[in-house]
């Protein structure tokens, strides 16, 4: 079920104003990059579609297992359907958490989130015991946990993120056996492949810094799959 809260309803607790129905609703996610959804749904005529607007947050269940919040920050209509992108609620941190002078100095990593976030609506929990140090002046909560100024918490303490509504969990890996299994016609409703072979190579000739090549009249090396392919 995907529920939306209007834009100033930050009553995350309680049922959202309205359940959306969708014609598609993905989450994208990179590893230590960008999360985001992407949501179409239709122009209903009962009128859900107009709270699908920017700063309106949608409440989604995702790969957590959990009621995952995200935030509208862009919206596209035709005469047929309404377009949104939405971004984990906890990136608002880049707009209301301001680390005007925050200096872990020799923590470790859930003690310099413990720093960082203190004072703000966010927490963080990270498994990382090595210690280490950086000074973040001047800087948004996003930013000095992954942003493109150094230094930031992945720069000096490593790890991959996983963001968890108002919390950020960075641990030196997040991706683990969790016994699920994805089965075809249970809960998969179909699966689309690409296979591209133009990068394929099934044989190589090696040439030696000096020039030097393998001898004989057949200087190279096939791969044992060769015969699988209509060229070499």
């Amino acid at each position: 079920m995907i529920q939306i809260y209007s834009a100033g309803n930050e009553t995350f607790t309680k049922n959202g104003n309205a359940v959306l129905w969708c014609y598609s609703c993905n989450l994208s996610v990179e590893l230590n990059g960008t999360w985001y959804i992407d949501l179409t749904a239709p122009i209903d005529k009962e009128g859900r579609w107009k709270l699908i607007t920017e700063e309106a947050v949608l409440k989604v269940p995702t790969f957590q297992e959990d009621e995952q919040l995200y935030r509208i920050k862009k919206v596209t209509k035709t005469d047929t359907v309404i377009q949104a992108v939405a971004y984990p609620i906890f990136y608002d941190s880049a707009d209301d958490a301001f680390l005007l002078d925050v200096r872990p100095t020799n923590k470790t990593g859930q003690q310099a989130l413990d720093i960082m976030c203190a004072g703000t609506p966010y927490s963080g929990e990270s498994n990382i015991t090595t210690a280490n140090t950086a000074y973040f002046v001047r800087r948004n909560l996003l930013n000095a946990i992954n942003g493109n100024d150094d230094p930031t918490f992945i720069s000096r303490w490593g790890g991959e993120i996983l963001f968890d509504n108002y919390k950020v969990i960075i641990n030196t890996r997040v991706g683990g056996d969790y016994g699920m299994e994805a089965r075809y016609g249970r809960n998969i409703n179909g699966v689309t492949y690409i296979v591209d072979t133009s990068s394929l190579v099934k044989r190589i000739v090696p040439v030696a810094f000096n020039g030097h090549m393998m001898s004989g009249s057949s200087p190279w090396v096939d791969s044992t799959h060769i015969n699988a392919y209509a060229k070499v």
